[in-house]
Order: C-alpha cells, then sequence, then structure tokens
C-alpha cells in the first residue's frame, strides 16, 4: 500500500459521523464564520471579516509550509537548478489551497521533479491538478491501473475493444468486436466521462493500425510486457486514450497494480492472440 494509500485509509477510519446542526456549527466555526448562530457574539463585522481571513491565511501558511516539507524529506541530494520564477510563484499559490494530505504528498512529488528536471510539469497541469477533488484523484489512479501502451508508442490507453474479421460463407466478412469491460473494476463509462471533462482523457475513440497476420505486437500494462502473435488478419484495438495533461499528471501518480485486471485483459487477448511474456 503507497504512502497515499494509507492516507486515505487513516482519514476514512478516523471521519466522524454527527448530526447536521452540529456539523454545520463546526464547520462554521473552523471558517470564523459562525458568528450569527452564537446569540453571545460581540465584535464588529469588520472584526470578524479580519478574524476569518486570519484563520484562512494560516491554513495557506501551513499547506504550502506542509509541501515544503515533504518536498524536503523525499528529496535525497540530486542535482538541481533555479526553477523558473513565474511558475514557482503559480506554484505556491495554488498549492496553499491544497489541504489533503494525500494530495499535499502529490505536489510536494511535482515541485522536487521540477526542481530537478525544469519544465516537468505545466502551468495547464497544475491548472487541471488543482480543480480535482481527492475522489478525482482516487478516480484517475484507478484508471492508470488499467492503462496500457501499444506497439512502441508511450502514450497510455484505455482499450475499449479488440476488432477482428469474422468470415462467414454466406454474408462474406463481418467485423467481431470483442469489448474490454472495466464496471467489475469500479470504473463504469460514467467514470470515464468525468475524466473526459476534467481533461484527462482525450474524447474521441481512436483505433490502431491492423496487426498483419502472425505479425508480433507488444504490449505492455502495468510492469508487464508481452508479445502477441495475432491469430487473424487485420486484427485492430479501438481505445481511448489520456491527454497531454492526462500523461503528466499519470507520471507523477502512485498506482497500484491491479492484477484482477490484468487476468482478464490477458484472457481476453488469449482468445485472438498467443501471448508470450516477455
Amino acid at each position: 500500500m503507497t504512502s497515499s494509500q494509507k492516507t486515505l485509509k487513516n482519514a476514512l477510519e478516523k471521519r466522524s459521523f454527527t448530526n447536521s446542526k452540529t456539523r454545520t456549527h463546526s464547520l462554521a466555526q473552523h471558517f470564523g464564520y459562525d458568528c450569527l448562530i452564537r446569540s453571545d457574539h460581540k465584535s464588529s463585522l469588520a472584526e470578524r471579516y479580519l478574524h476569518s481571513q486570519q484563520l484562512q491565511y494560516q491554513r495557506e501558511q501551513q499547506n504550502i509550509e506542509k509541501i515544503f516539507k515533504l518536498t524536503y524529506d523525499e528529496c535525497k541530494n540530486e542535482a538541481t537548478t533555479d526553477p523558473d520564477q513565474d511558475w514557482l510563484v503559480r506554484f505556491i499559490q495554488m498549492a496553499k489551497q491544497v489541504y489533503s494530505p494525500s494530495m499535499q504528498i502529490l505536489w510536494a512529488r511535482i515541485l522536487k521533479k521540477e526542481l530537478i528536471r525544469p519544465g516537468s510539469t505545466s502551468l495547464k497541469t497544475l491548472t487541471v491538478l488543482i480543480s480535482m477533488t481527492q475522489k478525482e484523484t482516487f478516480l484517475f489512479q484507478r484508471v492508470i491501473s488499467v492503462c496500457c501502451q501499444l506497439g512502441k508508442k508511450t502514450n497510455k490507453v484505455i482499450i475499449t475493444s479488440i476488432k477482428t474479421p469474422s468470415k462467414f460463407i454466406q454474408f462474406g466478412t463481418k467485423i467481431k468486436h470483442y469489448p474490454i469491460v472495466y464496471d467489475q473494476y469500479n470504473l463504469p463509462y460514467s467514470s470515464i466521462v468525468i475524466l473526459m471533462d476534467l481533461g484527462l482523457i482525450l474524447k474521441t475513440e481512436f483505433e490502431s493500425s491492423t496487426i498483419a497476420h502472425f505479425m508480433q505486437f507488444q504490449l505492455h500494462l502495468q510492469n508487464a510486457h508481452y508479445s502477441l502473435n495475432c491469430h487473424n488478419k487485420n486484427t485492430s484495438f479501438t481505445y481511448y486514450r489520456l491527454s497531454p495533461i492526462g500523461q503528466e499528471i499519470a507520471s507523477l501518480i502512485e498506482y497500484k497494480s491491479n492484477s484482477e485486471f490484468q487476468a482478464y485483459l490477458l484472457e481476453r487477448l488469449s482468445q485472438l492472440f498467443t501471448v508470450i511474456t516477455d
């Protein structure tokens, strides 16, 4: 289990449940907006405003300090260069708004990567990342765990089906689809749409070039590499591809290997290919 997953597990275990009035009062008090709920307040509106602003600034200060500390702890005295100052200022502005401990780990990883290799993470990627909730981030982790790389391409893709000709004597050639189903891995199509709307997955469904009969084709899944020998002529894959921003974020996010999906995909592939594990 990764550090991010442990953080989420601990947070869920510590989550407390209470009634709506108590919860609302607690939240209002936390942000300094509980004046009208309390009956004993004597401070002016201006004083209350300054108090809530001070609380906000303190939380932002705490957030960015935590991210710099996490970055420092992750560093192993690697060689670095000065980051782009405009990038760094924008990074700090956005990182102040990161409250989730697991997301702070991710932002610390981004900062370390930028110090070692300036230009690694674009401002566009940071803008998308700051708009993502923790739930959406964990959803993207599940997507990454089922992504493949086809042939010599490095882009991560989500295979949707395998297409192959099916010959019928009376009706000629018909294309048969072998769909790859993700629902059983907590990835219904609606989840893919959410990530499409965030700009992490391209909305167009692509199709690979046809694979020649008995041609050896490379497929990479997680840390496993497979050579596929095609049984039929003109077989191809259909898939969704991560966007450039999705690719960037995927390179930063830790994820757990999905052995169940790996076994399922190999079973589907074996219907149309001879699969050799490299």
